[in-house]
């Protein structure tokens, strides 16, 4: 009888050592899946700040603001409705705008960040809104995450400053902040 009982209490040992070698396993595995989660939002922040650093080199680097003096200097010197054919330098600009809006959109730059690195993004809407949606009316998908941007960034800018969502500014105030774009890059009038 003996032998039995000796017998019973190892085996009751090793299912009790097994359960506690099988817990570690768990919380080891439990453990890892944190820490991969944690690295790999680490990562993306990282990868975030990188982008955005990128992006504001090329919007508010030197060449980035004599291209943004250039496409200012050109819808200075013509209404949108002379334009006709829309010079590429706007064109250019609206795509960068364009990639900032799917960049959010996409999840890859927070629009808090956007908003605060990127504050002439709201007045170029307003400045090329009437270019974009005479686009969009043949196909609605053209800046359409400019246009989602423009709108969410309108948002915050009510949010946070008080001001009301969607007012226009005044061609006055369009033309004040297009000539602030063209002289910041030491351009002078209109050619």
């Amino acid at each position: 009888m003996n032998l039995a009982l000796l017998v019973g209490e190892q085996s009751a040992r090793t299912d009790w050592l097994s359960v506690v070698i099988a817990g570690a396993a768990v919380l080891g595995a439990v453990a890892a899946s944190v820490a991969v989660v944690l690295e790999g939002r680490r990562v993306r922040r990282q990868m975030e700040i990188e982008n955005l650093w990128r992006l504001i080199e090329r919007w508010d680097g030197p060449a980035g603001r004599a291209h943004r003096a250039e496409a200012a200097n050109q819808l200075l010197a013509h209404s949108v409705e002379e334009l006709g054919d829309v010079p590429f330098v706007v064109i250019d600009l609206l795509d960068t705008l364009e990639l900032l809006g799917y960049l959010v959109r996409s999840r890859t730059l927070g629009l808090d960040d956007v908003w605060t690195n990127f504050p002439g993004a709201i007045q170029w809407w307003h400045v090329c809104r009437p270019i974009i949606e005479q686009w969009q009316a043949d196909d609605p998908t053209l800046y359409e995450d400019f246009a989602r941007l423009a709108k969410r960034l309108l948002e915050i800018e009510t949010e946070r400053r008080g001001t009301t969502a969607g007012r226009t500014p005044s061609d006055a105030q369009l033309e004040q902040f297009l000539q602030g774009e063209r002289d910041q890059a030491g351009t002078s009038g209109p050619s």
